[in-house]
C-alpha cells in the first residue's frame, strides 16, 4: 500500500481585485493633496475671524486678490459655482440698533427700514426676535452666543451704519439689501390686451386698474421714497421737500395714533378666556345691532323685484 502524501499545510491565497492599488506617491492625487495642504492650503488651518473662500485668493500664487477689485470673489463659497452668492447677515450691534430705534424711540418699522436700507420684514422679524430675547434674559435663561460668532466668521456681515444713509462700515459702502422690491401679484402674470389711442396718456395707475391692482409706485414697500425721488426729479427746493416730509410724517404719525387707538378699543371689548392650551375670545352683542344677516333677509329672491338695470345713473 503506497504511502498518504502529506497534508497541505499552506493557505491557497488569490486577489480577485482588478482595479490598480492606490498610489501614495507624490504624484497620486492623494499626495497633491496632501502637499497642497502643507503649502499653500495652511492658510485655512486657523480662522481669522472673517471668511475665507477658496475663491477669494489667486489659484497662481495662493495670496489674497484685492476686495475693491474682486468684491464677488469674497462672497463665493463654492469655487466652480460663481453664480452661488453668501447672503451677508446682521451684527448683534445692528440688530440691537434696530431694535432700540422701534421700542425705545417710537419710530415705526417703515422709517427704521428707509433709513437703514434693511427690508420691512427683515426689520419685523429682528424686533420679534429681540423682544423674545429680551424676554428670554428676564426670566433668567441663559443665551447660546457661539452659534451666532460661529456664523459671524463664515459669512459676511453688514455693522452698524456710519451715517443715516444706510450704508454700512463692514458691507463695502453699499446697502444691506434691496427695500424697494416690488410684490408680484398672481393678477399681474396674466396678459390683457386694452385698445386706446395714440394720444391717450397711459400711465401705471391705468395699467394697474386694467388688473384689478393700484399702481407701481403705491405697491412698493416705500413709496415715500418714490415721492422724494419725483420731487428731486422736479428740482423741488430743498427746504420745500424738508417740509412736505415732514407733513407726509406727521401724516403717517397720526394715522399709526388712530389705527393703536382702534386696535385698543378691539381688545378692551372683547373678554379673552384661557382654558389650558385654548383661548376663548368673547365679543358682546345685542340682537338688534348685529347685522343684516341675522336679521331681515335680503330681498333677492323674492317675486315681483325688478333686478335689471332700468337707467344708468
Amino acid at each position: 500500500m503506497p504511502a498518504r502524501p502529506p497534508p497541505m499545510t499552506t493557505i491557497a491565497k488569490r486577489a480577485f481585485g482588478t482595479s490598480t492599488p492606490l498610489q501614495k506617491g507624490p504624484h497620486s492625487a492623494r499626495g497633491a493633496m496632501s502637499a497642497w495642504l502643507s503649502g499653500p492650503g495652511a492658510v485655512f488651518k486657523q480662522p481669522t475671524g472673517e471668511p475665507q473662500y477658496i475663491s477669494s485668493y489667486d489659484r497662481s500664487t495662493w495670496e489674497r486678490k484685492d476686495k475693491d477689485r474682486n468684491p464677488d470673489a469674497f462672497v463665493q463659497p463654492y469655487p466652480f459655482n460663481r453664480y452661488f452668492k453668501s447672503q451677508p447677515v446682521l451684527t448683534d450691534a445692528f440688530r440691537n440698533e434696530i431694535y432700540a430705534r422701534v421700542k425705545y424711540r417710537n419710530l415705526s418699522i417703515r422709517q427704521v427700514s428707509a433709513a437703514l436700507s434693511v427690508s420691512i420684514e427683515r426689520v419685523a422679524a429682528v424686533v420679534r426676535l429681540k423682544q423674545v430675547e429680551k424676554e428670554h434674559v428676564a426670566r433668567g435663561g441663559r443665551l447660546s452666543t457661539f452659534l451666532t460668532k460661529a456664523l459671524d466668521q463664515m459669512l459676511p456681515v453688514i455693522d452698524v451704519p456710519s451715517s443715516t444713509d444706510g450704508k454700512g462700515r463692514s458691507g463695502g459702502g453699499g446697502a444691506f439689501e434691496d427695500i424697494q422690491e416690488l410684490p408680484i401679484h398672481s393678477l399681474a402674470g396674466r396678459q390683457v390686451f386694452v385698445p386706446t389711442s395714440e394720444s391717450r396718456e397711459f400711465t401705471r395707475a391705468d395699467a394697474g386698474k386694467e388688473f384689478g391692482l393700484p399702481a407701481a409706485d403705491v405697491m412698493v414697500p416705500h413709496p415715500d421714497l418714490v415721492t422724494l425721488a419725483k420731487e428731486r426729479f422736479e428740482n423741488v427746493p430743498l427746504e420745500e421737500r424738508i417740509v412736505r416730509q415732514g407733513e407726509r410724517d406727521r401724516l403717517e404719525k397720526r394715522r399709526r395714533e388712530a389705527e393703536n387707538q382702534r386696535a385698543n378699543e378691539r381688545k378692551r371689548q372683547k373678554k379673552v378666556i384661557e382654558v389650558g392650551r385654548w383661548k376663548w375670545c368673547l365679543t358682546e352683542a345685542e340682537t338688534g345691532k348685529v347685522g343684516f344677516r341675522y336679521g331681515f333677509p335680503l330681498p333677492d329672491r323674492k317675486k315681483g323685484h325688478v333686478k335689471i338695470p332700468t337707467h344708468v345713473s
